[in-house]
């Protein structure tokens, strides 16, 4: 400062002349300044980047560790949805609420427990007061289509709601190649500037199929080229009993008998299911090669999931209806537009009632604030570390078992009884031994954290008056074909 002074006394017009000049350079600093605010007042009023396309597919009875990605390095049945790794966000560890296609499903829809929803049993509709995931994004500007291929999936449940197009495709030997062709048809009606659009695809392969004559008599459909090496054909009768109970009635009478069935048997049935799991793959790579000529994949978000599992007498029974691994542990990818963030894993638990508000959030459009699931964009963004999250869920049939998983720990709760069942997923990840013995503190606070879930969800739906309507949706001839699926109730 002494010697900027000292200058300016010697040089007085010098100082005047650099006085002014910065005066000069402060005023052009401060248009700057006003021009930089008027430029970021601008874009702030700007229009919001548009929301992208969202593409919700759901593999009906899909077991999580059939899926490549997830198999521990087997051969992989799934090369077409392992292919898509590298663009998706990959889920290592979620989870459905109840291995039953209608409450799944409802709760991917409406971001509730089934208890919550009440929506598990032919006679049950979706209140009014709930709303879904399509009628949401349809108010948000979306055009919405859903295409789905199991008769649970009745748009009278509620599934239809929102929906400017929504079809269950017509029973029988659907299988997925149908589901495309149709999902295909509606989207080149459509004028390709019909943006933002909501597509929901439904396959109900790799389901347990009924007994058709001549068509097919196995527990599981696959084409006949993936029937090559294991001795049997689409009419054989080696899984009929002497009852004349064929393919998934073969598998039920069994279950319902309690029947024993040797390991070759089980191992013939499972890997019936495991074509039909290679064949429903083939579809999806079809599916997305589809989607990439219409440009309807690049700028889309995708989330590809299942709605539950299958058995093969790892806990006693076939089909799906116990909440073990088997039964509820699913797939899950979600691709952002232009693939950020593809190749991530996430090991975090999560759930099928998270996909709702994760959708919305994407779409740009807050959540209800009675939803029990939460977003997963920050976790698929990397934005947020890895947190501690439990996944509840209950079993098919006997509506007072429930399930709690946390961190490595797994607890069987049946409610009437009392007993409980415990499993270290770390050590025994397919939950074959029952250490409740030897972990009695821990079972306590897992039974705690679990009864203290019920009671909330019976809380919940009195609060938000979720009680369902109750009458027929389902006719005679749906009835019975549901039940040569293997559904009974």
């Amino acid at each position: 400062m002494a010697t900027a002074l000292g200058q300016a006394g010697r040089r007085p017009e010098q100082a005047a002349r650099r006085l002014a000049g910065d005066s000069a350079v402060a005023r052009s600093a401060r248009r700057s300044v006003v021009l930089a605010a008027a430029v970021a007042a601008f874009a702030s009023c700007a229009a919001p980047p548009a929301p992208p396309d969202i593409v919700l597919v759901s593999l009906d009875n899909l077991r999580r560790d059939h899926v490549g990605l997830y198999c521990g390095g087997r051969a992989s049945l799934t090369p077409e949805i392992d292919a898509l790794a590298p663009e998706a966000v990959v889920f290592d560890d979620a989870w459905a609420p109840v291995p039953f296609t209608l409450p799944s499903h409802i709760s991917m829809f409406t971001g509730l427990y089934p208890d919550v929803h009440g929506v598990d049993r032919s006679t049950a509709r979706l209140a009014d007061t709930l709303p879904t995931l399509p009628e949401q994004l349809k108010a948000a500007g979306y055009h919405t289509i859903g295409v789905a291929s199991n008769l649970w999936m009745q748009g009278e449940f509620g599934f239809a709601r929102g929906f400017d197009h929504y079809e269950v495709l017509e029973y029988g030997l659907v299988y997925a190649d149908r589901v495309n062709r149709r999902a295909f048809e509606l989207l080149d009606a459509l004028d390709s500037d019909v943006r933002p659009l909501f597509l929901f695809l439904h396959y109900i392969d790799p389901h347990c199929d009924h007994f058709k004559a001549g068509e097919n008599a196995l527990p599981y459909y696959a084409p006949p080229r993936f029937l090559e090496g294991l001795g049997v054909s689409a009419g054989s009768t080696d899984f009929c009993d002497e009852a004349d109970h064929c393919a998934s009635e073969f598998l039920a009478a069994a279950d319902r008998e309690l029947r024993p069935v040797d390991r070759e048997t089980v191992s013939r049935i499972a890997a019936l299911y495991g074509r039909g799991v290679a064949y429903v793959d083939r579809e999806i790579g079809a599916l997305v090669d589809g989607l990439r000529s219409r440009s309807r994949w690049d700028d889309s978000l995708v989330l590809i999931t299942s709605d539950h599992g299958e058995e093969f007498r790892e806990h006693g029974r076939f089909l799906h209806v116990q909440p073990y691994v088997e039964d509820l542990a699913v797939p899950l990818l979600v691709k952002l537009p232009r693939a950020r963030r593809g190749g991530a894993r996430v090991e975090t638990t999560v759930e099928t009632v998270d996909y709702l508000p994760t959708l919305l959030e994407a779409a740009g459009e807050p959540p209800p604030s009675h939803l029990q699931g939460k977003s997963l964009l920050p976790l698929v963004r990397g934005e947020v570390a890895p947190e501690a999250r439990a996944a509840f869920g209950r079993d098919k049939l006997d509506r007072q078992c429930f399930t709690l998983r946390l961190g490595q720990w797994t607890l069987i709760h049946h409610r009437d009884t009392g007993s409980s069942e415990l499993y270290d997923r770390l050590d025994d990840p397919t939950e074959q031994r029952d250490v409740a013995a030897q972990q009695i503190e821990r079972v306590e606070a897992m039974r705690t954290a679990l009864l203290r879930i019920v009671r909330a969800n019976r809380k919940l739906k009195s609060t938000i008056a979720a009680e369902p309507v109750r009458g027929d949706i389902l006719s005679d001839d749906d009835a019975e074909k549901l039940r040569a699926i293997g559904y009974v109730e």
